[in-house]
């Protein structure tokens, strides 16, 4: 830990009331228009647990509050939390459901099986094992908690930066329900509706479906295709079975499907080799030797081999230009930036909101799952969990990665699997002890089915309409994961005023591969020899703190705690792999998180409310991509520090107002990089000392302002809510083509109608309503011979209004 940083941040904690943890609340109504701070109960470690009491960084969302502040989809998440970004990774899955998660600098940005995510997204407490389902719509939640910093402890499972736990609706104990409707710009049109029925004293349920469809805010240029529409339905089922005090049975059942054109992806830049005397460039080859093979006039190309060779033009003679010549070496070549649409160059920049792409995409989901939750009151304070799960995941995605009419680099996603978890819970609670033990099973099978077309090959093989000059590699892969882990946590209190936690945990885990990966031009060939490889990873992680109530409204703590995130191997690979590229590359190891934090958490009066926290963490053995020729390679990239404060607050000026925000700070640093080698092979990734982590934006803050007017006998309630973001990276080598590289600021504004009798609520609004553009992810491979930078933008301006009647 670097300990002046951490001491020199504390100065931050007074100016900002200090830093990290959290509370967002729920409110109450003590008449119709005025609010209230209420308690909040959370869960983040195991048991019900009020916010204000837990010595852990965690924000609690309510579904009201979710509702309130206009949060539809599990993206918008990150809009009104600290430190949390949550997005889309389409750039690489080219799937509109892929998400990306980062709390506090860490996370994952592959979104293959091969790799684990870098915080845990959990619903209904099982855990969801691949960042494809991530990104979905908030339709029944009863609760989100996103729990900042590792939870190695209970919640183990790569979990190494977080938590993040939603929680859907419970069946209520009477027949009713509600149903929503909504329209908007951009063809919105969205319904959803939800029916609690018991059944008995005993037995209740609750079934929802929804559906949404919007157009597509990103527009093909050849065909007007449009990109990044929303096509999703979603049903659940709850039954929860309650005959005794002492037993309790609950069933989780959820289908979610979701068939769309393709991602939002848009040209970034293409690393153009536009000097024609430059025989030693060999950035962006692809993209010379698409534009001679299409009869681009200003492009020459230069097959590998040694020095002297001559270069080729489009009509095949010999280019003399002062007698150029290569230098030796690799594949090069150059294109002039002019507008001829023979040319691969940076005239296909169409803009943030349309595409020159025309490999056909798209982006498919079918997700299921089915769980038990079981509970037996063993006595007082005694209680037995078992938590079943099973989980199918099948989805596509198809992508033009450059954005161009020409084969540069295009990805074809078919994956399919299933997961299956099982963890047992013996909870014990008394006057001044509280402990959690258990056991945790997971198995996971994926099967991906990966095409790659790269337009790298000279002459001769036929993989594209148009062309003959491109190369079809399948990079298929069956990842097999299984982990299995034993943890405890006991909580004492040594005083009325201290308590004093300590919690480990012991996780192993078994990682398989299996790839059958070639070139279709001949498919016998394998890249590596197709065969099961395994490899076993594990750790024991600890975490303890110590918390102090000052006062009976404000408690203070420090924590200490540990994550880890198992190793893989790398399964994409578009050349034959020799014995050096197998040792050097094919493996990759577990990486490690451990952080330092001091918190706070005061109900300063009846109408503030304040928590904060600072934080530091090191960062080891970072899993970071590098690409090996062209090919995506996940390697242990070095070391990072993360120094960082947040706060979060609620403040009621008067019964009718709500002030409620937050604002985090991140200071990320990469101290130390690897030495990556392959022998015999191009590494490039730019990663350096003195980067910032990707997904790290330096300050990020959100402020929302509501207000209550009793209109008659109606309530009448106008919003704004406002988030912030710094510049942020995309990716470790900070490619500025594809970064967000200037602060931006969200404005989202709504009004709602509600009855008298509260059974019926109108919502008009609009969402980014001051029509900001920026950018939410990008993907470079500007350093390779692909040449390529893809980004996506947010959606621009929406305005809407949804209907919701309870009965």
């Amino acid at each position: 830990m670097n300990n002046n940083k951490f001491r020199g941040l504390l100065p931050a904690v007074s100016v900002l009331s200090a830093g990290v943890a959290v509370a967002n609340l729920a409110f109450a109504q003590e008449s119709k228009s005025a609010y209230a701070i209420e308690e909040v109960t959370v869960t983040a470690r195991k048991v019900e647990e009020n916010l204000q009491e837990v010595p852990i960084a965690v924000t609690a969302f309510s579904g009201d509050m979710l509702e309130r502040r206009q949060i539809n989809s599990s993206d918008d998440i990150g809009k009104i939390t600290p430190n949390l970004q949550f997005s889309n990774n389409a750039p690489l899955a080219g799937n509109n459901n892929s998400s990306v998660i980062f709390i506090r600098g860490v996370g994952q940005i592959s979104a293959r099986a091969n790799t684990d995510p870098g915080v845990g997204l959990y619903i209904d407490d099982v855990y969801m094992g691949q960042s494809v389902g991530g990104s979905m719509e908030m339709r029944d939640i009863a609760n989100v908690q996103v729990l900042r910093g590792p939870q190695g402890t209970l919640f183990g499972r790569n979990t190494i930066g977080g938590a993040v736990l939603l929680s859907t609706t419970e069946p209520g104990d009477e027949l009713g329900g509600k149903a929503r409707v909504g329209m908007g710009e951009d063809g919105l049109f969205e319904v959803f509706g939800a029916v609690d029925l018991p059944v008995s004293d005993t037995l209740k349920t609750r079934f929802t479906i929804g559906s949404k469809q919007q157009d597509g805010y990103v527009i093909r240029v050849s065909d007007g295709t449009d990109l990044g529409d929303t096509n999703n339905m979603t049903l659940t089922g709850k039954l929860v079975f309650e005959p005794s005090d002492s037993f309790r049975a609950k069933l989780n059942l959820d289908y979610t499907e979701a068939d769309e054109n393709g991602s939002p992806l848009v040209f970034a830049g293409y690393n153009n080799n536009t000097d024609v005397n430059d025989t030693s460039a060999d950035a962006a080859w692809f993209g010379a030797n698409q534009s001679v093979g299409a009869g681009c006039p200003d492009a020459w190309i230069a097959q590998p081999g040694p020095p002297g060779r001559p270069v080729e033009t489009a009509d095949g003679s010999a280019l003399d230009v002062s007698g150029l010549l290569t230098a030796g070496g690799g594949p090069r070549g150059y294109v002039g930036e002019n507008a001829d649409p023979r040319c691969v160059n940076s005239q296909w920049d169409a803009g943030p909101y349309a595409s020159n792409g025309t490999y056909p995409v798209e982006s498919t989901l079918d997700n299921r799952g089915i769980s038990t939750n079981l509970e037996w009151s063993l006595n007082d304070s005694t209680t037995l969990k078992s938590i079943t799960s099973y989980r199918e995941l099948a989805w596509t995605g198809k992508r033009d990665a450059d954005n161009t009419p020409f084969t540069i680099l295009h990805t074809d996603f078919d994956s399919s699997g299933d997961q299956f978890s099982q963890e047992f819970q013996l909870n014990y609670e008394s006057e001044s002890l509280t402990a959690v033990a258990g056991l945790y099973y997971y198995d996971e099978t994926v099967t991906d089915i990966l095409k790659v077309q790269v337009a790298d090959r000279p002459s001769g093989f036929s993989c594209g309409e148009g062309t003959d000059r491109c190369h079809l590699d399948s990079d298929n892969n069956i990842t097999d994961n299984q982990s299995v882990a034993m943890f405890g946590q006991l909580t004492y209190d040594v005083t009325e005023t201290l308590s004093a936690t300590l919690g480990i945990r012991r996780t192993e885990e078994t990682k398989a591969s299996i790839p059958d990966q070639f070139d279709y031009i001949d498919p016998e060939v394998k890249y590596l020899p197709k065969k099961r490889y395994e490899a076993d990873f594990s750790a024991t992680t600890v975490s303890g703190s110590l918390s102090y109530n000052v006062s009976d409204t404000t408690m203070v703590y420090g924590s200490y705690s540990e994550g880890f995130k198992g190793g893989g191997w790398n399964s994409t690979f578009n050349f034959a792999l020799t014995e050096s590229d197998l040792e050097a590359g094919h493996q990759f190891d577990q990486e490690e998180v451990k952080t330092y934090e001091l918190g706070f958490k005061s109900d300063l009066s009846d109408s503030l409310r304040v928590n904060g926290a600072v934080f530091s963490s090191d960062y080891t053995d970072l899993q970071f991509t590098y690409r090996v020729f062209i090919a995506p390679w996940i390697f242990n990239a070095g070391k990072a520090s993360i120094d960082g404060a947040e706060l979060e607050f609620t403040w009621l000026p008067s019964d009718n107002w709500i002030v409620e925000g937050g604002l985090g700070y991140l200071d990320s640093s990469i101290d130390e990089t690897a030495e990556i080698v392959v022998p015999g092979r191009p590494v490039n990734s730019g990663v350096a000392q003195g980067n910032q982590l990707p997904f790290s934006p330096e300050l990020q803050g959100n402020v929302g302002v509501g207000y209550n007017l009793d209109l008659g006998t109606y309530l009448v309630s106008p919003r704004v809510d406002i988030s912030y973001s710094d510049p942020v990276f995309f990716d470790a080598s900070n490619t500025a083509l594809i970064a967000q590289m200037d602060s931006y600021a969200v404005v989202d504004l709504s009004v709602a109608v509600e009855a008298p009798d509260a059974d019926w609520k109108l919502v008009v609004g609009a969402n980014n309503a001051t029509d900001e553009e920026y950018r939410v992810s990008g993907n470079s491979s500007l350093s390779s011979g692909s040449g390529y930078a893809e980004a996506a933008y947010a959606r621009p301006r929406v305005l809407f209004a949804n209907l919701t009647y309870n009965f």
